[in-house]
């Protein structure tokens, strides 16, 4: 999937973003099209997209604690799954690790 459309000939385009080209926000930006070689401008703006998860941790739920991967292994923690809650492991969860039984 190409950046832009040419307003001109509608060949899809990239932006040339070379040493930051086309980033700045609130200014107009200036390219040639490789199809047509019109040059055209264009404003460039920036969204945010979300993603929203359940957590039922937070809701009154269990947490879903797994090992987090660290090296070395004594510096283990216990990370939720879905919240990114944090604890030590216990005795049990350590000796577990300690032999890649978790």
């Amino acid at each position: 999937m190409k950046d832009i459309n040419c307003p001109y000939c509608d060949a899809e385009l990239d932006i040339d973003h070379d040493d930051g080209f086309g980033y700045e926000q609130d200014k107009l930006h200036e390219q040639q099209c490789s199809n047509c070689e019109k040059i055209f401008t264009f404003t460039t703006y920036i969204t945010f997209n979300y993603e929203t998860f359940t957590a039922d941790c937070l809701n009154g739920g269990e947490h879903i604690f797994v090992p987090t991967i660290t090296y070395p292994k004594e510096y283990t923690k216990m990370s939720c799954k879905t919240c990114d809650a944090e604890r030590k492991p216990t005795e049990s969860e350590m000796v577990l690790i300690m032999k890649d039984k978790i």
